[in-house]
C-alpha cells in the first residue's frame, strides 16, 4: 500500500515551476519590445544590426592606428549616427606611417533589409583629421612634422549574421575619397582608397559588448612634383579595433 506522500515532497516540484517561470518571464522583460528594432534585440555598434529607436550606447577601443571613444545614438531604428574622436599614432587614411593627430568622425548606419539572423545595412563616415603632416601625406618629406589636415567621407556596405544567441560577425566593403592639407606645402589634394572590413560583436551580458573589427585595404594617392604623398602611389590602409560598448 502506498504512503501518501509527504506535504514538502509534493510542494517542491511545483515551486521549482514557478520560480522557473519567474525567471523566464525576468529574461523577457529585458529585451526591448519587437518593434524597437527591425531584427534582433541585442544590441551592436559596428555591425549591420542597429540600435532600437531611443537607445544610446558608449563605446571605447584602441589597436592600430589609434584609441577611439563613441556615442552611438538611435534616432529611429533604422537609423543609427555615433560621434566619434580618436587620438591618432598613425594614419587612418592609408599607409603605415606613424604621427601624432586627433580625428572626429560620425559613422553612420542605415539599415536596410533584416530577418531573423541576417541584416543588411550601408555606412556613411564623414571624417576630419588633424595632427602631424607625415600622417596626412607627407611622411618622408621635410614638412613631415608640420601641422597638416585631412577630410574624407567613406561609404560602403555591411552584412551582418546573428550566428547564436549573443554572438554576430559582420562583413562590410566599401572605399573613403577626401582631400590632405599642409599649409606650409601650399598644396589641396585629392586621395582615395578602396577597403573591405570584418568584425565580431559578443554580448558577455544584455548591456555589455565586446567587439573586435579589422578593415583592410589599398588606399590611392597622387603624385606632386615628382614626389608621391604617402611614399607611393598604392600604399596599403590597416585599420584595428578592439573594444568594448555599454548599452544604456
Amino acid at each position: 500500500m502506498m504512503r501518501p506522500m509527504a506535504p514538502a515532497s509534493w510542494i517542491a516540484p511545483w515551486i521549482g515551476l514557478a520560480a522557473l517561470l519567474a525567471a523566464s518571464a525576468a529574461s523577457a522583460q529585458e529585451l526591448p519590445p519587437p518593434e524597437a528594432r527591425p531584427t534582433s534585440g541585442e544590441a551592436s555598434l559596428l555591425s549591420a544590426r542597429t540600435l532600437g529607436t531611443g537607445e544610446v550606447m558608449i563605446a571605447g577601443a584602441a589597436g592600430w592606428p589609434w584609441a577611439w571613444v563613441q556615442l552611438e545614438l538611435a534616432p529611429t531604428s533604422t537609423f543609427n549616427v555615433g560621434i566619434r574622436a580618436a587620438v591618432l599614432y598613425g594614419s587612418s587614411l592609408m599607409a603605415l606611417e606613424p604621427g601624432a593627430g586627433g580625428e572626429l568622425s560620425l559613422p553612420t548606419r542605415i539599415h536596410l533589409h533584416g530577418d531573423e539572423s541576417i541584416d543588411i545595412a550601408v555606412f556613411v563616415i564623414p571624417a576630419l583629421t588633424v595632427g602631424e603632416a607625415g600622417i596626412v601625406g607627407e611622411a618622408g618629406s621635410v614638412y613631415a612634422g608640420d601641422l597638416g589636415w585631412s577630410s574624407r567621407l567613406e561609404a560602403g556596405g555591411l552584412f551582418g549574421i546573428h550566428v547564436q544567441e549573443r554572438l554576430t560577425v559582420y562583413f562590410g566593403a566599401g572605399g573613403h575619397v577626401g582631400f590632405v592639407h599642409t599649409p606650409a606645402v601650399g598644396y589641396v589634394d585629392m586621395i582615395g582608397a578602396l577597403f573591405a572590413k570584418a568584425g565580431i560583436e559578443g554580448l558577455i551580458s544584455r548591456d555589455t559588448m565586446l567587439f573586435g573589427e579589422l578593415q583592410g585595404g589599398v588606399g590611392i594617392a597622387p603624385t606632386r612634383g615628382g614626389q608621391v604623398l604617402f611614399r607611393e602611389t598604392a600604399p596599403p590602409l590597416l585599420r584595428v579595433s578592439l573594444g568594448a560598448a555599454y548599452l544604456f
